[in-house]
């Protein structure tokens, strides 16, 4: 399975900013649902960290979900997806080595 460069942090941020709500399914298996309520529409995905990259068929789901129930044109959503990312973007990442600190022997 594939996965996207986008989060799952990034896909919850950008899902709610176009009028999901969100809650955690406890039942099994687990997920967590996205409902749109003036629509009727709705997204499932497991409950991975939000840290996690999003598995490609998650991605394609709710694209298609946002599409088809008219919450919002795919690239109103591609846009919400890069503005959580660069909201996102002053965290500093697992691979870069930390600075040493300025003005020390």
């Amino acid at each position: 399975m594939r996965r996207t460069e986008f989060t799952y942090g990034q896909l919850d941020k950008a899902l709610r900013s176009l009028g999901f709500s969100c809650h955690l399914e406890k039942g099994e298996p687990p997920a967590r649902r996205y409902v749109h309520e003036e629509t009727g529409a709705l997204v499932t995905t497991p409950p991975f960290p939000l840290t996690d990259f999003v598995l490609e068929h998650h991605l394609l789901i709710a694209r298609m979900a946002v599409d088809q129930f008219g919450v919002a044109d795919p690239k109103v959503f591609d846009a919400e997806l890069q503005k959580a990312g660069r909201r996102n973007s002053h965290r500093p990442r697992a691979n870069r080595r930390p600075q040493a600190p300025a003005g020390g022997d």
